[in-house]
């Protein structure tokens, strides 16, 4: 079991008005997932891009627009967006007020294959970079090794 403190876990600049918190990800431990925080200034966004896995984004506080393909809607808090993977998408923060966001990626290295087609992708930890501190490991870790037969003697 990995146990995430997100006291220790730093904030970074991902692009200007946009700070992230990897909750979740390759550099944490996780295999299969990624989770990231961000808090996001009035007018800050994102260009036009698109991952090779799902993901989805939760509205903590504030407001925010988001085009998925050829749609674009306002969202705030008490809203999620499921985001199919491949699809392009670009989203920034429409409110008066800081943004709030969660973001749950079905893969733990969601930048390491992003395609962006407008603009520069944002500032985040390589699978080569450290991202702070290691997790806490809790309980023990199960073994995949198989127990070997006793061998017969002949």
């Amino acid at each position: 079991m990995v146990v995430v403190d997100h006291r220790t876990v730093p904030e970074i600049v991902m692009r200007p008005g946009i700070r992230g918190q990897f909750l979740a990800n390759h550099e944490l431990g996780a295999r299969g997932v990624s989770l990231l925080a961000n808090a996001v200034d009035p007018g800050a966004a994102v260009p036009l891009h698109k991952h090779t896995v799902e993901e989805t984004m939760l509205v903590l506080e504030g407001t925010v627009w988001i085009q998925v393909s050829d749609e674009r809607q306002t969202v705030g808090p008490q809203c999620t967006v499921i985001i199919p993977a491949d699809t392009p998408h670009a989203w920034g923060n429409s409110g008066p007020g800081v943004a709030r966001l969660l973001w749950a990626f079905a893969g733990s290295d969601p930048f390491g294959d992003a395609t962006y087609l407008e603009g520069q992708p944002p500032a985040v930890p390589t699978r080569s970079a450290s991202s702070g501190p290691r997790p806490s490991r809790r309980g023990k870790r199960k073994s995949t090794r198989r127990a070997r037969a006793p061998r017969s003697r002949r």
